[in-house]
């Protein structure tokens, strides 16, 4: 029997090529004085000069944003939203940028420190300043999830932020904006979605309507990613993937995420990897790991992902991983035998409860030894 569940997705989305046109109209049915946000290295590309200036006169920017967005950048955008009054934000980028506003439209409302909300525990309200999601990349899916993750470098925490208040209003996702995006960051992100439709799907919170979004996801993150990665100006691989990541988004939003994410934090904060292409190294480790206790579930996975089985679509993430050059084991990237324990102990965030198979630290160090 299938349990009781729930889906919402309160955003409002706005998707294909050109739409991004449409955004002067959308931002004024939300405020009059619009901050816009964006990264460093986004700020003085032609895709960023044409948002801020079809957001007229009255806009500001900001744009002190990490790589992996610090409770400091939000603590920092929360203090300019505040001091300019602005009414409404408009961010474009990657999960960074995205993520970064997303806490700050609601901490400048709520007042206090990000860490105050992320490290320390305070719940959030549910107030907020309207925000306008528009992804460059594909693979996040942050435009359409109640979710920032957020890193606090005294702490050594990185760590999602979740509450309904950072839901953006508006999503706004024109592939074309993608086309710039570098092949290493296109191999990045389209894991990241993969992982994302794959653990929404087998999450022990996973429902229906999450799980046709995932398979969905899947597949399109199979068809697409290779011709987006080697020919990034294939409007048709572009728009795939950027269906792909939005689908992936909805498909994790509610049931969440699990152990390959889990493990993701520790590899991305100690050894520097990228968010997607830390939850790659894990991914077909873990489809092997819960392939027997997903059972017929998994099989329609696979085969709605284009593969026979659970076996089969592990090897393919595999060899989908080395076709864009992301790695396949830990040495790769520093990790050296006798960091295994101190690595386990740190994957296991409460992400790791929602495996469907339960996972120990024995079984984790076994994993990670399998990969290294």
């Amino acid at each position: 029997m299938t349990p009781l569940w729930t889906y919402k997705q309160p955003t409002e989305i706005h998707f294909g090529l050109g739409v991004r046109r449409a955004l002067p109209d959308l931002v004024c049915r939300l405020g009059r004085r619009p901050i816009f946000v964006a990264d460093r290295g986004m700020m003085p590309h032609a895709n960023a000069r044409e948002v801020l200036a079809s957001l007229g006169p009255e806009a500001q920017a900001f744009s002190d944003i990490d790589p992996n967005p610090t409770i400091h950048s939000v603590d920092a955008l929360a203090s300019q939203i505040r001091q300019q009054d602005r009414d409404v934000v408009v961010a474009l980028g990657g999960g960074s940028s995205l993520d970064c506003a997303k806490a700050a439209c609601a901490i400048a409302l709520q007042g206090g420190t990000a860490r105050r909300y992320h490290s320390e525990g305070l719940a959030l309200d549910g107030c907020r300043l309207p925000l306008v999601a528009i992804p460059t990349t594909a693979g996040t899916g942050s435009e359409v999830t109640p979710i920032a993750v957020l890193d606090d470098p005294e702490k050594q925490r990185k760590a999602p932020l979740v509450h309904d208040s950072l839901f953006p209003t508006i999503a706004v996702i024109d592939p074309e904006l993608s086309v710039s995006m570098p092949p290493f960051v296109t191999a990045c992100t389209g894991l990241d979605a993969l992982a994302h439709a794959i653990e929404g799907y087998w999450s022990k919170n996973h429902q229906p309507i999450c799980d046709a979004l995932a398979c969905e996801a899947a597949a399109l993150v199979f068809r697409h990613l290779v011709s987006a990665f080697t020919a990034p100006n294939d409007l048709e691989a572009r728009e795939g993937m950027s269906l792909a990541a939005l689908m992936g988004g909805m498909a994790f939003q509610l049931p969440k995420n699990a152990a390959v994410h889990a493990c993701s934090f520790p590899l991305s904060s100690r050894y520097h990897m990228p968010h997607g292409a830390a939850c790659a190294m894990t991914l077909d480790a873990f489809i092997r790991f819960n392939a027997e206790t997903l059972g017929k579930r998994g099989v329609r996975l696979a085969r709605a992902a284009g593969y026979g089985d659970m076996l089969a679509l592990a090897e393919a993430v595999l060899q989908l991983k080395q076709s864009v050059g992301l790695p396949s084991h830990l040495r790769e990237v520093g990790v050296c035998e006798s960091d295994l324990d101190s690595l386990v102990e740190a994957s296991f965030h409460p992400l790791m409860n929602n495996n469907p198979r339960s996972v120990t630290p024995q079984e984790l160090r076994a994993l990670y030894e399998s990969i290294l």
